[in-house]
């Protein structure tokens, strides 16, 4: 069985703060899916 779990993570650049205490529990056999614009730093 695998688990990705994260908790109260917070990501800034410099000054701005793109995410701010997320949580994020993903179970076995669950998919998840990141929607956004073309350059908007879902893979960063």
């Amino acid at each position: 069985m695998a688990q990705v779990l994260l908790k109260d993570i917070t990501k800034r650049f410099g000054n701005v703060t793109a995410v701010d205490g997320i949580s994020l529990d993903i179970r076995d056999k669950e998919f998840i899916v990141l929607v956004g614009p073309s350059g908007c730093g879902k893979s960063t």
